[in-house]
């Protein structure tokens, strides 16, 4: 199969999955008042596949069917591929103005990474790198939507795994049999469950010697028997756009996976319990390498929607005169074009590494995910500092069709601009950083790469110092011998 239309993606995700929403399980996840429009915004992603004028530029030449199929897939092998995928992700990211987190394209570059490093997966036992051989083309082959989990549930984040109240509190192993392994418990965060074909868990977390039953690599139709998804609330409260401008359109959904006893197929299996094994393969097969292209990509897409939300600002409430707003706003620029700066140097210096094809290099993919949850943070708040107390009084779209319009009209407007345009822009605003959605956005954008604290940690321990010490040791050479 070709590259899927959205027609033929929502035909795709009508297949009988328990997702579980707001106490009710979902008959239907492309018709239900929650899911409905989301699962039309990504319909709208697969058709940009099919724009003749965008076609080329998101897709390649299968290397095994000959068809096209989408660039997210492509094992960069140079500097040109790094650049036409990013291409890809840019179109995207764009389409989305940099709000969805788990595009397709995003889970799918991470599958692509794996798929790499398939050869440290089968270090003891090469039928795991076939088998993600095999899937990788099987998916690329399909045009899949994937989601993606590999957290275990908060239940006592202070006790190791096999010291929870219940052994299956995290996914583990039940039993092995001629058909598969069986897994039992829960993973999280499986962002766009409701939507995806297939649910992907790559190993996660380093492990205690006591841990093998938690040492998993797998994936397996969201449709298994078994495979229960609790949502959160929809975000998407179904009505009007012009009230909820980014929630009723851009809504991803985020849900806990629950395992009650799934067979997990031996061909659907990359790795297993091995604890020696899934510990080398958090360290040589990190997936960041890859993936962070698509999260630049998409966060410049999201900074440039804010940039002109800012700059609307400055010019319909008539402050682009301050000199605080003008900082304000320069720090917004500042902040796209160290993160354009960071994407450039990952990729101008990308080289081999593990297994096939190219990698992004390392520093400039670790400084961006060590700064970026704050450069976020710090965005929402510019935003909200410019907009003020506006962001308290905003009428909706029922109000300007009721008898209160023209007081509406009079009082609303802005220094050039009329009072429908300018509470439209004060709500989409408000939905960036003030609503339900966006509240998640700005979480979102601080732990999807993990606990900040940890992974400075693991900068600290892990950095080559030698040329800093070198640096000093140097000076002090210059200076000589201390008195």
């Amino acid at each position: 199969m070709a590259v899927r239309t959205g027609k033929q993606f929502l035909e795709g995700i009508r297949d009988g999955r328990e997702v579980w929403l707001e106490g009710e399980r979902v008959a239907d996840v492309t018709t239900h008042p929650g899911l409905a429009r989301m699962a039309k915004t990504l319909a709208g992603v697969y058709d940009l596949q099919h724009d003749a004028a965008l076609h080329a530029d998101m897709t390649f030449t299968s290397p095994s069917s000959g068809e096209q199929v989408a660039l997210s897939f492509l094992i960069p092998e140079s500097y040109d591929d790094l650049l036409r995928r990013r291409r890809a992700l840019e179109i995207v990211a764009d389409h989305s103005h940099g709000m969805l987190g788990r595009t397709p394209d995003y889970v799918n570059v991470q599958l692509t990474a794996t798929r790499m490093a398939a050869n440290e997966f089968g270090a003891n036992a090469p039928w795991l790198s076939e088998n993600l051989i095999a899937y990788h083309e099987y998916v690329r082959e399909n045009d899949l939507c994937l989601t993606h989990a590999f957290g275990h549930p908060q239940v006592n984040r202070g006790a190791a795994l096999t010291e929870q109240p219940d052994p299956y509190v995290a996914t583990g192993i039940v039993e092995s049999n001629d058909r598969g392994i069986v897994v039992r418990g829960a993973k999280l965060l499986a962002t766009l469950a409701p939507f995806a074909d297939e649910l992907y868990c790559p190993p996660y977390r380093i492990a205690r010697p006591d841990e093998g039953m938690f040492c998993l690599g797998f994936s397996i139709p969201v449709a298994t028997p078994g495979l229960k998804f609790i949502c959160r609330e929809s975000y998407d409260l179904g009505g009007s756009l012009f009230d909820h401008p980014l929630s009723g359109q851009y809504d991803e959904l985020d849900a806990l996976c629950v395992f009650d006893d799934v067979l997990v197929p031996w061909d659907r299996v990359f790795s297993y319990n091995d604890v020696e094994l899934h510990n080398k393969l958090i360290v040589t097969s990190t997936m960041w390498r890859q993936y962070m292209q698509h999260v630049m990509v998409r966060d410049i897409a999201k900074l440039e929607f804010i940039l002109g939300v800012a700059h609307e600002l400055t010019e319909a409430i008539g402050i682009g005169g301050f000199a605080h707003i003008q900082e304000k706003v320069a720090e917004i620029i500042d902040t796209l074009e160290t993160v354009r700066s960071y994407l450039r140097a990952a990729e101008v210096d990308a080289g081999p590494w593990t297994g096939e094809g190219i990698w992004l290099a390392p520093e400039p993919c670790i400084a961006m995910r060590h700064s970026w949850p704050d450069l976020y943070d710090r965005v929402v708040a510019i935003l909200q500092q410019m907009a003020a107390g506006g962001l308290m009084l905003t009428p909706t779209e029922q109000d300007f069709l009721g008898p209160a319009r023209p007081l509406i009209d009079k009082y609303y407007q802005g220094a050039n601009i009329a009072a429908n345009e300018r509470v439209r822009l004060f709500r989409t605003v408000w939905d960036i950083i003030g609503t339900q959605f966006g509240s998640r956005s700005t979480l979102y954008e601080r732990y999807f790469n993990g606990d900040i604290v940890r992974l400075r940690q693991g900068r600290f321990a892990s950095y080559d110092y030698s040329r800093a010490k070198k640096s000093y040791h140097d000076f002090l050479d210059q200076l000589g011998p201390a008195p």
